[in-house]
């Protein structure tokens, strides 16, 4: 079943009027169109983005609300499928046309100036703000997450595990099995970063990453470099933690810098010199690859003029360093961007500005953390519509390696919408037949026994015939439903895919629908 493109974009031009909150006032007309007429409706809504307003349609009397859109958004494809310009094309173009803000995350060094083309196409092109090392945004999450934490304590656990989530992005998928060993590094890694930037917080200067890289790096080896007069007038750590020592503190904040002490001065320099080196390039691999370069310019910039904010009044931001492109560095960009926007809309009081605002990810396997599957479960809340998209469930197994399949189903959990492309990975496969479920199927069977001899059917004799009907549960979708789906292109430009939602029942009385996208309109 084909979406009506040509009617929904005709009701998208109205959408797109009475979304415009505050550039465009609402017309009377255009209330009636979409919600009824007054004299017939008594309680008509104020709320530009109500969750009950349709974005699309994937049949005939079954739209997609705003509402729905908040629940979170999986879209599978096999190389070639048609998603990128046939389902993501589709809502996001449809996210555009009702006013969201939102961030664009990019992988291929094209997705640039795709998502600017769906920008145009939605009449949004003058709110579209590209963040790259060509123009002239910067950004500082540091600063941005001091100026929302509140106190130096939720300031420290925040930055802490921001900073571990992006050290963990070199290990994905690359887990070397050493179970407690490992856990034990990533514990002392984390009391590292910890109290290395309490120490910055507590000294009181502009907390920065290179200066804890440094502060890490000139950290005591041993208990003889700390009673050296030489190390303690040399060493960025020691001074850090002087001027913190005089500095005026709270008593829980002297309670917690004198942990820090004996971290820094007893604990650190005792571990033994192979334990203390693993630990610490844990930290510094990411500290200094952030201390560097575009990194430090881009993210760590001393005169910031963006922030997630700009979401709220409308700004489509795309975040054009592409993982494919910038490799490391790109995804930890991206990765500090996306937990920043998430942690900023989990702050957010939308009684104040209820605009919704998207993410959307390409290829997200390769910007997937833990954090996502955290953030998801409360996306509703936040009126945060994410869209991921990938080419299969094992591309998600692969990316997170070793006991994986958990963290993946937790994700998918919470995104309510799954939308299926043509799809030759097993994996995939088995998930959607599972996820769909199975249905009975009525199989009728007969025979017929012949009581004289086998020359019976020739010359005549008696017959014994027997019917029936037996119940048999089987898949609602075979493997060959999905590897036959559309993949687009000339001469149609149309790709198909299987749709599910989450506690809908569509038209043809299932929990999903096959429909179409079309690539060019």
């Amino acid at each position: 079943m084909s979406i009506d493109f040509v009617a929904q974009a005709k009701r998208n031009i109205i959408l797109s009027k009475l979304f415009a909150h505050s550039k465009i006032k609402h017309q009377n007309m255009e209330h009636e169109l979409l919600f009824g007429s007054r004299k017939k409706r008594k309680h008509v809504t104020q709320d530009p983005w109500d969750l009950s307003a349709p974005l699309l349609w994937w049949a005939e009397g079954s739209p997609w609300t705003v509402g729905d859109s908040f629940q979170g958004t999986q879209i599978f494809g096999s190389t070639g499928s048609g998603k990128s310009s046939g389902s993501i094309a589709t809502i996001c173009r449809a996210f555009m046309r009702a006013g969201y803000g939102g961030l664009f995350l990019t992988v291929k060094a094209e997705d640039r100036e795709t998502y600017i083309s769906y920008a145009k196409d939605a009449g949004r092109l003058d709110d579209v703000l590209v963040f790259s090392p060509q123009n002239d945004l910067k950004y500082n999450f540091i600063a941005d997450e001091q100026s929302q934490s509140r106190g130096s304590d939720a300031l420290v656990e925040n930055l802490t595990a921001l900073l571990m989530t992006v050290t963990d992005l070199g290990s994905s998928g690359n887990e070397g099995g050493g179970g407690d060993n490992d856990k034990y590094f990533k514990l002392e890694g984390t009391r590292l970063a910890r109290n290395g930037l309490l120490a910055l917080v507590l000294a009181g200067d502009t907390i920065t990453i290179p200066d804890l890289h440094r502060l890490i790096v000139s950290s005591p080896t041993s208990m003889e470099q700390v009673a050296s007069e030489s190390w303690q007038q040399s060493s960025f750590c020691f001074k850090c933690l002087k001027t913190a020592d005089k500095a005026e503190k709270t008593q829980s904040q002297q309670a917690d810098f004198e942990l820090a002490l004996t971290y820094f001065l007893k604990e650190w320099p005792s571990l033994s010199s192979r334990t203390r080196s693993v630990v610490q390039s844990t930290i510094t691999s990411a500290t200094d690859l952030l201390s560097r370069g575009i990194a430090r310019d881009m993210i760590s910039s001393p005169t910031p003029n963006i922030s997630p904010s700009m979401m709220y009044e409308g700004k489509i931001i795309i975040a054009d360093f592409p993982v494919l492109v910038y490799r490391d560095v790109g995804k930890m960009i991206q990765v500090i961007l996306k937990i920043m926007w998430q942690r900023s809309h989990a702050r957010r009081d939308i009684s104040k500005n209820n605009r919704p605002t998207f993410i959307v990810a390409d290829e997200s396997q390769l910007l997937l953390v833990d954090e996502d599957a955290r953030f998801q479960a409360i996306a509703r809340s936040t009126r945060t519509a994410v869209v991921y998209a990938t080419q299969s469930f094992s591309s998600y197994l692969e990316t997170l390696g070793t006991n994986a399949e958990p963290k993946v189903n937790s994700l998918l959990t919470n995104l309510q919408l799954r939308i299926c492309h043509q799809q030759t990975d097993v994996r995939t496969i088995q998930y959607m037949q599972d996820l769909l479920g199975k249905s009975p199927r009525f199989i009728s069977n007969g025979n017929t026994n012949h009581n004289e001899n086998w020359l019976a059917p020739l010359i005549g004799g008696e017959r014994n015939s027997s019917s029936g009907f037996s119940e048999q549960w089987d898949n609602q979708i075979e493997s060959s439903d999905l590897n036959s789906l559309a993949k687009g292109g000339s001469p149609h430009f149309k790709t198909e895919a299987i749709v599910y939602q989450g506690g809908k029942i569509f038209p043809n009385g299932n929990t999903w629908i096959k429909t179409a996208f079309k690539q060019r309109f």
